[in-house]
Formats: C-alpha cells, sequence, structure tokens
C-alpha cells in the first residue's frame, strides 16, 4: 500500500475507514458511468471478492451508497443500482463522480442551478445590506481584480500561487453572495455553487498549466454552451463582480440581480449579448452610483460597461510563414476568447494546393482567390462574435485587402527563423506545404509595419504564453485597460 494509508497500523480504524472510503469512491463512479447498470445486483460476497476487502467493509460501502441514493439495499437481497432519478443529486460525492464521468451534463445543470439562485441571492442580500457581508464582498471584488491582472498569471510555475489564491478567492465571493442573502436554503447550496467553480477553474488549469506546453483544445460551439475558462480571466468579468458587489452595498436590489444575472450569462456562449440580459443590465445601471466605487476603478468600470454596450469584437488573422505554429497558435487562442475558429489553408482553391504539392511557389494572382475565400469569411463573422483564423498574408498588400473586409482586424505575426521553420514543414505528414518552399516564405515576406493593428510575437514561445499575451493586448484595446 502507498500513499497516506502506508504510514497508518495496517487494520487501524483510520486506514479502513480510507480503503472503505476508496471502495465507495470506484463503485458510485462505476455506477454513474453505467459500468454497473441500472437494476444491477450487487451482493456483499461480490464486493468483497472485486475489491479484496473484509465482509464488514463492504457492507459499510453498500450502506454508504444506499444513503447517496445509488443503490437500494434490502436485507437478504443486496443492493440494486438505482436508476438517475433515485440518486441523491446534490450529495457532493455524487456531484463530483458526475462531474468526473459526465462533465457536460453535470455542469450544465450546476450553471442552471446557478443561474436561478445567484440572482435571487444578490437581490436579497441588496435588501439585507449587511456590513460584513458588504464588506467581504467588495474587497473580494476589489481582489479578484488585481489577481486578475497580475503579470506572471498565466505563466505555468510563477503564476501557480496566484491562480490558487484567485481560485480561493472567487469561492470566497460566491459563498459570501449566498450567505447574504439569508435564506438557509440557498447559503446550503453554496458548497454546490463553489463545485461548479473549482470544476471549470481546475479542468483548465489544473494539470496542462503545470507544464510549459498546454494542449490546445478546440473552442466550444453552440449557443449557451459553458465555455472553458480562458488562460486569464476576463476583464468584463472581473467588472461585473464589482459591480455585483457594490450593487450589494448601495443597497440597489434590481441592479446586483443584473449584475450576478450577466456574471452567469458571461460563461455562456453568446449570452451574454442576448437582448433581454442587456436591457436588464443597463436599467441596473441606471439606478447604479460609479461614485460609490473606489476612485481607482471608476474610470475603469465605466469604460469597461461602455465598451460592453458597444463591443465589436475585432477579427483576429494569426499571420507568419510555414511552420510557425499558426494552426496550434490559432485554435487555442479561439478556444481563450471563446471566438469561432477557421484554417485558413481550407480556403486555397485545388490548383493551388496541387501547386504547392509539386514544389511550386504561389504569386499573387494564384494567392489572389484565395484571400478573397479568407476575406469573405472574416466579412460573414458578426461584429459580436468574433472569429480567429489563420492566414499567413505575407505582404502587406496581402493584409489590406484583409482589411477591406474588415478594418477592424488584428493580426498575429508569429516568427521564427528559416532553418526552424523548414525542420518544422520537413516533419510534419498530413500539410500538402513542403520544406523546400519555406524559403519562397520567407522571400515574400513582409514584417508587421508599425501603423498596422496587430503585434509580432516569438513561435517558439510556449503557445500558452503566446495566448495570455495576445488576450491581454486585445482586452487592452477592446476595454480601454
Amino acid at each position: 500500500m502507498t500513499g497516506p494509508e502506508a504510514d497508518l497500523p495496517e487494520g487501524s480504524e483510520d486506514a479502513l475507514r480510507r480503503s472503505t472510503a476508496k471502495v465507495v469512491e470506484q463503485l458510485g463512479c462505476q455506477i454513474v458511468d453505467g459500468g454497473k447498470p441500472r437494476d444491477h445486483h450487487l451482493t456483499v460476497d461480490a464486493v468483497m471478492q472485486e475489491f479484496g476487502i473484509t465482509r464488514p467493509m463492504a457492507r459499510e460501502a453498500l450502506q454508504t451508497l444506499h444513503q447517496k441514493g445509488l443503490v437500494d439495499l434490502q436485507p437478504r437481497v443486496g443492493a440494486t443500482v438505482q436508476a438517475l432519478e433515485a440518486w441523491d443529486l446534490l450529495d457532493a460525492d455524487v456531484i463530483t463522480w458526475r462531474l468526473q464521468v459526465a462533465p457536460a451534463s453535470q455542469m450544465r445543470s450546476l450553471t442552471e442551478l446557478r443561474e436561478v439562485i445567484e440572482p435571487r441571492a444578490a437581490r436579497l442580500a441588496a435588501l439585507s445590506r449587511s456590513a460584513e457581508i458588504c464588506h467581504d464582498l467588495t474587497s473580494g471584488a476589489r481582489a479578484l481584480l488585481a489577481l486578475s491582472e497580475d503579470p506572471d498569471f498565466a505563466r505555468p510555475l510563477e503564476g501557480a500561487s496566484i491562480r490558487q489564491r484567485f481560485r480561493d478567492v472567487d469561492a470566497a465571493f460566491h459563498r459570501t453572495l449566498l450567505a447574504g442573502s439569508r435564506n438557509e436554503l440557498f447559503a446550503r447550496l453554496s458548497h454546490h455553487v463553489v463545485m461548479a467553480l473549482n470544476h471549470r477553474i481546475d479542468r483548465d488549469w489544473a494539470g496542462a498549466h503545470r507544464e510549459t506546453v498546454i494542449t490546445p483544445r478546440r473552442a466550444a460551439v453552440g449557443t449557451d454552451t459553458v465555455q472553458r475558462y480562458p488562460t486569464r480571466p476576463e476583464p468584463i468579468a472581473m467588472w461585473l463582480h464589482m459591480g455585483l458587489a457594490y450593487a450589494v452595498d448601495q443597497g440597489l436590489a434590481t441592479a446586483a440581480e443584473a449584475f450576478a444575472e450577466a456574471l452567469l450569462a458571461e460563461i455562456r456562449s453568446g449570452r451574454l449579448h442576448d437582448p433581454e440580459v442587456r436591457d436588464r443590465l443597463r436599467a441596473g445601471l441606471a439606478q447604479f452610483d460609479t461614485g460609490g466605487l473606489p476612485s481607482a476603478h471608476r474610470t475603469g468600470f465605466q469604460d469597461a460597461m461602455a465598451a460592453l454596450f458597444h463591443a465589436r469584437r475585432a477579427p483576429v488573422v494569426v499571420m507568419g510563414v510555414s511552420g510557425c505554429g499558426k494552426t496550434t497558435v490559432g485554435r487555442y487562442l479561439a478556444d481563450s476568447l471563446r471566438v469561432p475558429f477557421e484554417e485558413g489553408d481550407r480556403f486555397h482553391p485545388r490548383r493551388n494546393v496541387e501547386s504547392m504539392e509539386n514544389r511550386t511557389p504561389l504569386d499573387d494572382r494564384s494567392r489572389s482567390p484565395w484571400l478573397a475565400a479568407v476575406a469573405g469569411r472574416m466579412r460573414a463573422a458578426g461584429a459580436e462574435d468574433g472569429l480567429v483564423i489563420t492566414c499567413s498574408a505575407l505582404r502587406r498588400i496581402y493584409r489590406e485587402l484583409l482589411r477591406v473586409a474588415r478594418p477592424d482586424t488584428f493580426f498575429l505575426h508569429l516568427t521564427l527563423d528559416q532553418e526552424t521553420a523548414t525542420s518544422r514543414v520537413a516533419s510534419r505528414t498530413s500539410h500538402f506545404m513542403p520544406a523546400s518552399l519555406v524559403s519562397s516564405q520567407f522571400e515574400d515576406l513582409e514584417p508587421l509595419e508599425d501603423d498596422e493593428a496587430g503585434m509580432t510575437i516569438d513561435a517558439t514561445l510556449p503557445v500558452e504564453r503566446i495566448v495570455a499575451e495576445v488576450q491581454t493586448e486585445l482586452a487592452r484595446r477592446t476595454w480601454g485597460r
């Protein structure tokens, strides 16, 4: 035996309790994931044999699962696995097991629970206006903003303690909000709200963020999808926390409820732009006294709210020579920004692909229909939807053609040396671009100029650092920070 149990005397009460807990967890996960389906019969002897445990431990494990509603335990019959509707769905262990085996559906349910109780809790907290609750909420909101803006936040090692602190403060903020409602049932559900918060954060920070490279994921799609947590918290989410805290402090029930609703809408794909959500937030802001905010935050809050109601999400073109990592960075950036992603190469006409496969470099004429198609996709992107699209965009004239379609386009130029680019392309096995054409791309390349909206960054940096720096720059441009 290894782990904490190894230091305990064999057969000790603590060791037996921990071993039984492990059996309960394994059986619970098997039931939740369908490995032990509904109406499956479990006997004490079968559990003893499967897990190599004593009869008392097997009985205790089944009794625990019976208390959670996962099995129906009958004398001399044994345990029968129950259907989901019989489970204690608010039991912390059941939630944890469902998050492990079916995270999407469990997160949807938890988020819908939050959407019902948190705005109402905010209203009640504002009506109660407890001095202690107001103090804890406002100090928590200020701490979240400061932590989210820390330069090291998104760095894998240096930012670990900052992210942990952010996670703890965020959990405390939402627990305080529910406690402030003075509704004992809302307060009782605070643990479940925190489980939803922590799962969303841990899913995207734990593990991957301990490494120097993060494996990119596709952006979530579909209206109302519960989005992945971004590399760095969205500035608008921090300002909505600020508005919620100070609306409670000012005793503004309608405004507090609207801020809480908008804060939850922010994690849903597209819902923050829902006209009804925005109308309620606008009405809440009409009551809100920005003079009640700390002087250091008034301008930032006002700018963020103004930008929210007039927000345009500029398309981002990830540019550079072949091998610079446009697709890898583009997918991860789209995921972090919560916008659609497009692979620009798919817009090449077949004759262009054949030319490159035959080691014939493209010229301005052959690139023209491709650039037109890319521009068409950018033009079709809604002003509030956003888009990340890859396109080498090697020459300034090519970038000007894309700007005609969307004058607000932001270019991200990934740079690296020719030797590295050639090596990367040569190692690819599923792309039509041969390594022999890399040199021609360097010959055509015209780097971004000072008057072009965009930024240049070293393509050999870890992808999470690239995305964090781009996200920070885009947020600065959008929210005026």
